[in-house]
């Protein structure tokens, strides 16, 4: 027998987009049921650097970053041209500031600004230096208690000693433990953290980023009692009368019937790991990799398509958040990924090549323009994969990978 249940809101997915309408819906009043395909709750926001772009925010404001939203649209004008689009943009910075405030106001989910955070593309009008990126604030997950086991780590790349997350104010003091004595000074004080963590947990407990974004939105969610099914994927979406009235959601356990009053949000993630939609929207060559959860197969997409929803497809297949990545062997056999952000590849002393051993693209771009130049410059050579070249300087300043 297919269980029965009744909520006025199910929500099908538990990253930082699914969670946010899981907890807004539940202080508007609402009874609210999330299920998360994997056993964890963050998907790809819990790896990622969980910086949000919100021009105008109170947080840069307040730090003395002074931005301007007309400025932020002539900004997105420049970059992607007054489309059809732009409306739903226009509401987004009318109402970005706000939003993080209420969520600041009314959840546990609280931003620091990022200061110094160029736009990606700084060379075009509207394009500001600082004042409109926002971070969350370190989390301690020790105020998780058992449910800390349920947030999905950051890729082991990105930790140290197996398992300390740090911050990008954290790395200079690292990086020059032996200069001064505050540096020292601070540097144990983190290892001593962490060494503490490790007694009690699998990693550490001093949450840095998305890692701290999607900890505070799961912490406000228990908060609240909002009820998250794990390993539960959604299986079909009944339509009524013309508007959605529920879902099947298939569990370990057995498929539940919930019939959702006021409908279903599908956030269930992109596609990363969909070969059909890869091979749709990727270009040529269709990259072998993806930073995305691995249970991104892009449900939500397939969903929407069955019930007729129009996908606009981008005509030059550029459809991705880029960036490059080296393929790297962990220590228990198997592959991971390293993405050259920032904190290596865009240094001074380092440049790209292609298989051709030619310099195809200013490296010190944007993690996504950088793949976009590995793209354009393989249509005439061998360019993906391509090479950095460092000396031991370079290595010793700034580390590689």
């Amino acid at each position: 027998m297919t269980e029965q249940r009744e909520v006025d809101l199910l929500v099908a997915g538990a990253g930082p987009a699914g969670m946010t309408a899981a907890l807004v819906a539940s202080l508007q009043g609402l009874t609210v049921l999330v299920c998360e395909k994997s056993d964890q709750v963050g998907g790809t926001g819990a790896t990622s650097a969980g910086t949000l772009w919100i021009p105008g925010n109170r947080q840069s404001r307040r730090a003395g970053f002074d931005d301007s939203p007309a400025q932020a649209q002539a900004y997105l004008d420049a970059l992607i041209g007054s489309d059809a689009s732009r409306d739903l943009r226009t509401a987004f910075l009318k109402t970005g500031p706000a939003v993080i405030d209420w969520l600041e106001q009314n959840t546990e989910v609280k931003f620091l600004p990022c200061g110094r955070h160029p736009d990606y593309r700084s060379n075009m009008k509207g394009a500001a230096v600082s004042g409109r990126a926002i971070i969350p604030q370190p989390f301690d997950g020790r105020r998780l208690g058992a449910d800390f086991a349920r947030l999905r780590p950051p890729i082991p790349e990105y930790m140290l000693f197996g398992g300390m997350m740090i911050g990008k104010a954290d790395i200079p003091p690292l990086l020059g433990r032996f200069h001064s004595l505050a540096n020292f000074s601070y540097a144990a004080k983190l290892l001593a953290r962490y060494l503490s963590d490790r007694l009690r947990y699998p990693r550490g407990t001093r949450l840095m980023m998305g890692n701290a974004l999607v900890a505070r939105l799961f912490y406000s969610l228990r908060q609240r009692g909002v009820e998250i099914l794990f390993k539960t994927s959604i299986a079909g979406v009944d339509e009524q009368n013309g508007r959605v009235a529920g879902a099947t959601v298939k569990t370990a356990d057995g498929d539940i019937h919930v019939t959702a009053r006021k409908g279903v949000v599908l956030a269930t993630g992109g596609y990363g790991h969909n070969a059909r939609y890869r091979e749709a929207f990727m270009p040529r060559p269709v990259p072998a990799h993806s930073m995305a959860s691995e249970f991104n197969f892009g449900d939500g997409i397939a969903i929407g398509e069955h019930f007729g929803a129009r996908i606009a497809a981008d005509e030059h297949r550029r459809s991705g958040l880029w960036t490059p990545a080296s393929v790297t062997t962990r220590a228990d056999g198997s592959k991971g990924l390293y993405p050259h952000l920032l904190l290596d590849r865009a240094k001074p002393g380092l440049i790209a090549v292609n298989a051709a051993g030619e310099r195809f693209v200013n490296e010190a771009v944007s993690y996504h323009d950088f793949v976009e130049g590995m793209f354009d410059a393989n249509a005439r050579s061998p360019s993906i994969p391509c090479y950095l070249i460092c000396d031991e300087p370079f290595i010793r300043t700034y580390g590689l990978g």
